[in-house]
């Protein structure tokens, strides 16, 4: 080779190399402005701008600076070319949002897409996205943009990069654990599902898969899915023009009216009904109205009476809201539900026993009243005891029977109960007579009421013991007659079971007969379960039965109605704070 011909070629190679070192250092550069900008943005202190949801401010922020730190500052979403792929699986993600009753623009959509547009130059709804790729190798105008060190362009990717983060975690975090906390209320005793949602992202990120790792936070309890369905159907529905019923309506009434109850009669599913312009309240309009009624928990009478009319005129908002209030619920449990459990559903009055997603057993209950509720908590039941005593709870004791003892002198001895002079082992037993209850209060109360076992102990025969701090466990009841009522808030917070007798055979696995020769000893004896079985007590007031039929039930403890407020205030607050931004 001639020496001019390798001076070329040397000259040639030495060119490619400089180009090359070039275009390495100048990403270095950007690389590290960026990342500058990243760590400074990331601090804690910084990240809680990113996080509109001031309840689930407190901690993400710590996730999110914990999520950089370990990528050492790196862009996580975007690089200086394009948006990551993962980036619009993101986007997806939160427009489907609404189908988990969760609202879009709760995660800064819109400043996203702005953002994308501005920095990218391109349109980034859902309909551009596609072409994003395209489109940004094509635009002359994109690379020469890119080739800019402006510094507000670098901010404008850090800050885009960072409201991708805020929206992945927070959106993580409430399909995870729900939007609020319930144990704020009093009657809720919800742990809340935990998570490392930056260690989350990161897999997801590692393994190209945004939208599964964000599936794996919604609840896995089967429920959550089925009202998801109905919840979409609704959706799809939503803005069909339905006119209200002026009037309560009887078989064989024939005009308009009719009609128009049976196009509201159609928005549920699972109702079936003969859709024609008939104005005749036929047999198929009767059964139609027996499911609707059915579904509501309502008396199956197939007429549409005050009550029956009032739920079909409720908008379809209402229901919506219902079912989302439901899977916000769903979202509280810290786990799904065992192969043996117990679920006790408050607003539906009814306790299963459900063998793998089988029910085993089911029965109507007591609830405590809209002043002394049944609290919604899990736990397990540890023993049975059978003729049980009562030993009447202070409270019970000082509100509902002082009034009593002050008005009838026999109150204690109608009624099975003894009275002790405190609540020591040893303290004396009084007779009521001995006490001048006319100077009792609830100031100076020291007595303890013991009720002996027998057939008219507010406990029954059978109590089911839960040891937990709300004092809550199941119980046999004398007052039988109650359960043929439809709505049955009477206790003071225990649960009353209809089927004491089947519930204790079929955890201890015992026969009628022995139960029945424990029962007749008459004498208190405890029984402790080999297996501890687990119990859930949920309040809700939407669900999908085993026969795949959606329930509704009245708010009786107004919990659906303080939840909604809480939501929608929350939801107001953030679209207050997404706007100053």
């Amino acid at each position: 080779m001639t020496r001019p011909r390798q001076t070329i070629i040397y000259l040639a190679y030495a060119c490619i190399s400089l180009f090359a070192c070039t275009n390495e250092t100048e990403f270095e550069i950007k690389n590290d402005k960026i990342r500058s900008l990243i760590k400074v943005g990331s601090d804690s202190i910084n990240a809680q701008a990113y996080f509109p949801d001031r309840d689930v401010r407190n901690y993400l922020h710590g996730e999110f600076n914990d999520f950089y730190k370990e990528r050492e500052y790196n862009l996580a979403w975007l690089n200086f070319d394009e948006p990551e792929k993962w980036a619009d699986e993101l986007l997806e993600a939160l427009d489907s949002a609404p189908e988990h009753g969760l609202r879009s623009e709760s995660y800064e959509t819109k400043k996203i897409e702005e953002l994308l547009n501005s920095i990218y130059n391109i349109e980034s709804q859902k309909e551009k996205r596609k072409k994003w790729r395209k489109k940004l190798i094509k635009t002359k105008k994109f690379k020469e943009k890119m080739r800019e060190e402006d510094t507000v362009r670098f901010k404008d990717i850090a800050q885009l990069d960072f409201l991708l983060t805020a929206s992945y975690l927070t959106y993580g975090s409430h399909l995870l654990s729900g939007r609020i906390d319930p144990n704020e209320k009093e009657e809720w005793f919800a742990p809340r599902r935990k998570n490392n949602l930056s260690e989350h992202l990161t897999n997801a990120i590692e393994q190209n898969d945004i939208k599964g790792s964000l599936h794996a936070l919604e609840p896995s309890l089967k429920q959550y899915t089925l009202l998801q369905e109905y919840l979409i159907h609704i959706r799809k529905i939503l803005n069909r023009p339905i006119a209200e019923i002026q009037q309560p309506l009887r078989p064989d009434d024939k005009s308009y009216e009719v009609v128009k109850a049976k196009k509201r009669l159609t928005f549920l599913k699972d109702i079936e009904i003969s859709m024609n312009d008939s104005a005749f309240y036929d047999k198929s309009t009767i059964d139609a109205v027996r499911q609707f009624q059915h579904i509501n928990g309502l008396e199956e009478t197939g007429e549409i009476d005050q009550r029956t009319l009032s739920l079909l005129n409720k908008p379809l908002s209402y229901w919506i809201d219902k079912i989302e209030t439901n899977m916000e619920r769903m979202r509280w449990l810290q786990r799904d539900f065992e192969d043996e459990y117990i679920l006790i559903n408050i607003p539906a009055y009814e306790l299963k026993v459900m063998r793998k997603n089988n029910v085993a057993l089911s029965m109507k209950v007591i609830v405590g009243t809209r002043y002394k509720k049944t609290p919604v908590f899990s736990d397990t039941i540890e023993y049975v005891v059978f003729n049980p005593s009562w030993t009447v709870p202070t409270k019970i004791a000082i509100e509902d029977m002082l009034p009593r003892l002050k008005k009838e002198d026999d109150y204690l001895s109608t009624r099975n109960l003894r009275l002790y002079e405190g609540w020591s082992v040893n303290a004396k037993e009084l007779q009521q007579k001995d006490v001048d209850w006319d100077c009792v209060d609830s100031s100076n109360w020291k007595y303890r009421i013991v009720q002996a076992p027998g057939p008219k102990n507010s406990l029954g025969r059978i109590k089911f013991m839960m040891p937990n701090s709300q004092f809550i466990y199941l119980h046999d009841t004398p007052a039988h007659h109650l359960f043929s009522l439809k709505e049955r808030s009477f206790s003071h917070g225990c649960i009353r079971v209809e089927k004491p007798l089947e519930l204790a055979e079929l955890i201890l696995n015992w026969d009628r007969k022995k139960t029945v020769r424990y029962l007749e000893a008459e004498i208190t004896q405890s029984v402790v379960l080999k297996n501890k079985l687990p119990v859930h007590i949920v309040y809700w007031s939407a669900w999908v039965s085993e026969d795949g039929i959606i329930n509704f039930r009245d708010d009786i403890y107004n919990h659906d109605q303080d939840q909604q407020k809480k939501i929608k205030q929350k939801e107001k607050i953030i679209a207050h704070v997404n706007e100053q931004d």
